[in-house]
């Protein structure tokens, strides 16, 4: 991967970054009254085109799909190299595949849960699974299907068909960051791994399932071993603090342990875990030749939409400003 291939495009994306959503104007929409003075604020911003013609305020999500679509697109023409930008797609695809899984076991209609994203036409993926021909499907993706599959028809627990994507995903894209190369992709891959794999370790201790079932879910691509995580499965919050400390990620995973435990609650754990990974990709920011800072824009845009949402299902719930702050996250610029 040649940096200097990136030279315009990293300066289209500074260009872009200025168009990112200010502290200020999340803050006006916090304070906001309703939905719609929120569409209204976002209509002065770079959602002003997907904003047009929505008749219900329900609809928001269309709103933050479009805008994510155009994301994608323009940052798959900028990109010299189509894996900066299939490293982040790539989470569409296995999204896709559990909605594919239940849509075909569980009899649920899934059209409104399929994002039209990712690095492979979806289109052709169902139909070859819906009719039993996986024979022409990504093997890595196929590998997945087959699995999960046969794990459902043998213990027919939907949960487990999300966790176990969940592995099939992060191995895929752990051995895509290491293709790259680059640093920052491969930290921020195993450091999401490491996050995710003790927010798996604290579910299951809530639902008091055995080692055996946490052997099956926890990823071994992360920077914490894998051994180490099945051991804590009997230990105090107190112990498991401590035995994480040595890592990268250990002093937020502290952070977000002691929130969970004071709370009970994972959604909490999880605030400190988007926000340390924008922490983690703000070099890019400073970052003149190379995919840095393409490759953490579109992260940026998925985390200034996250905030978007909490927003809009809050004022459409009635929350009060102050309890819309204690859920937002942390901005890229």
């Amino acid at each position: 991967m040649d940096r200097m291939d990136y030279i315009q495009a990293v300066t289209r994306t500074r260009v872009l970054e200025t168009r990112l959503l200010s502290r200020a104007i999340v803050e006006r929409m916090v304070d906001a009254k309703d939905m719609e003075e929120v569409i209204k604020i976002l209509g002065e911003t770079e959602y002003a085109h997907a904003t047009i013609g929505l008749t219900r305020f329900e609809e928001y999500e269309k709103i933050l799909s479009a805008e994510l679509k155009r994301v994608y697109d323009l940052m798959y023409e900028m990109a010299k190299d189509k894996i900066v930008v299939d490293l982040l797609a790539l989470k569409y695809d296995y999204h896709n595949l559990k909605a594919l899984v239940k849509e075909k076991y569980l009899k649920e209609e899934q059209d409104d849960i399929y994002i039209p994203l990712g690095i492979t036409d979806f289109s052709k993926i169902r139909e070859a699974y819906l009719t039993d021909d996986l024979r022409d499907i990504d093997p890595k993706l196929r590998d997945a299907l087959e699995t999960v599959t046969k794990d459902f028809e043998e213990n027919k627990d939907p949960q487990r068909i999300d966790l176990l994507m969940d592995n099939f995903y992060f191995q895929h894209l752990h051995g895509m960051a290491k293709e790259t190369e680059i640093p920052l992709f491969i930290n921020y891959v195993e450091d999401l791994i490491d996050f995710t794999n003790i927010r798996t370790l604290l579910r299951v201790r809530k639902q008091k399932k055995d080692i055996n079932f946490l052997e099956l879910v926890i990823s071994s691509y992360g920077n914490i071993p894998k051994e180490e995580i099945l051991l804590l499965i009997n230990e105090d919050l107190e112990v498991i603090k401590t035995k994480l400390k040595t890592y990268r990620t250990g002093e937020v995973l502290r952070k977000g342990l002691e929130t969970f435990e004071r709370t009970d609650r994972l959604s909490e754990f999880e605030q400190e875990m988007d926000n340390y990974l924008i922490e983690l990709i703000k070099p890019s920011l400073t970052i003149n030749f190379g995919p840095e800072p393409l490759f953490s824009y579109v992260l940026a845009k998925e985390a200034e939409i996250k905030i978007l949402r909490i927003i809009m299902v809050s004022k459409l719930n009635k929350l009060s400003p102050d309890a819309i702050r204690e859920r937002l996250r942390d901005l890229y610029v």
